[in-house]
């Protein structure tokens, strides 16, 4: 009774990363001991701040950001964003692109690390 019991464990967990519903971006973040978040959707934007000291005094500065959503041809892109105060302007340090929708024999995920002024 265990080993089958076991067997359907095994069977489940295999699936584990399969998508069965409509989301095409997924979160997980763990904030300590403010909590946790796990979400999919179709589109997804975080922002990451952090304390700094700028002029005298302290304050939030959002330093990164990572945007998600999805093109007119069914490609998913994730963008990896950074800013400073000092820079007149923001700069994209990644692009994840997918094609899920295509035929096989386009890649898969591609990655593009090429800094680029937004």
């Amino acid at each position: 009774m265990t080993g089958a019991w076991l067997g359907v464990l095994v069977e489940n967990e295999m699936n584990v990363l399969g998508v069965k519903d409509d989301r095409k971006f997924e979160v997980r973040c763990n904030a300590g001991d403010a909590g946790e978040l796990h979400v999919g959707t179709k589109s997804l934007s975080v922002k990451v701040g952090q304390r700094v000291r700028r002029d005298g005094s302290e304050e939030m500065w959002h330093s990164v950001l990572i945007h998600c959503d999805e093109a007119e041809d069914g490609s998913l892109t994730v963008r990896v964003i950074v800013y400073h105060f000092d820079w007149d302007e923001s700069r994209q340090i990644a692009l994840f692109e997918s094609k899920p929708n295509h035929n096989e024999t386009t890649r898969t995920l591609t990655v593009d690390l090429e800094q680029k002024d937004v």
